[in-house]
């Protein structure tokens, strides 16, 4: 994965003084969840999102180029712990009783670097498929937690998430152009990440959990 990223990075700045640049405006909706890897951690269920922000594509050929841009990811889940822990907020900690939930609630910073490849434009229609990875830097955290003694509500809680988050990318589109420059962008994307988001401080066993999403990518391209 680290070989790859760097394949990724050395391409992007290769191409960069040579490429045709098209910059755009995001505003996608998205359906996100956590998964944890040991069996006392669940999913407790989806959360919806929004994505926005600033989109670029440097192309190095007509039809093949580097996605990247910076938007800022509203996005969370939900997670149920079947023992005991503690719950670190901003000020305080607090100590959770088995079978809590917790609903957390992350802002991002996003910034992608994804290979886009595109067909030739079909009538008013240019279709296309991406994948790449994806870098999130937490600036914003907040949570709800329920247990059987404790009820919280957006209750600050940057100290029990990673700073740094990483995710792969893939996904399909169009592009419908209403003018030459100008085209409106419609897409679906699955974003996977690979890298523990919490900190594990409160459990007894540590556990990985990745966040995941199904994006409805909106755009409008320059």
């Amino acid at each position: 994965m680290y070989r790859f990223i760097l394949v990724l990075m050395v391409m992007f700045f290769s191409v960069l003084t040579e490429a045709q640049l098209r910059m755009g405006l995001t505003v996608s909706p998205q359906v996100s969840w956590l998964k944890s890897d040991v069996s006392t951690v669940s999913s407790d269920g989806v959360q919806m999102g929004f994505n926005f922000g600033l989109v670029a594509d440097l192309f190095f050929t007509n039809r093949y180029s580097i996605s990247t841009g910076v938007t800022i990811n509203n996005t969370g889940g939900r997670l149920k712990y079947a023992d005991s822990l503690s719950f670190e907020s901003n000020d305080i900690v607090y100590k959770l009783d088995p079978n809590a939930s917790i609903k957390y609630n992350m802002q991002y910073v996003d910034i992608p670097f994804s290979f886009r490849m595109e067909s030739n434009q079909i009538g008013y229609f240019v279709y296309y498929a991406q994948f790449g990875i994806t870098n999130h830097l937490l600036v914003g955290a907040a949570a709800d937690v329920k247990s059987t003694t404790i009820t919280l509500d957006g209750v600050g809680c940057k100290k029990e998430l990673s700073f740094y988050n990483m995710s792969y990318n893939i996904g399909v589109g169009t592009d419908y152009y209403v003018f030459k420059h100008t085209a409106i962008s419609f897409g679906v994307l699955f974003v996977n990440g690979f890298l523990d988001i919490t900190q594990n401080t409160g459990l007894l066993t540590s556990d990985n959990v990745s966040l995941k999403s199904v994006v409805l990518k909106l755009g409008v391209l320059f």
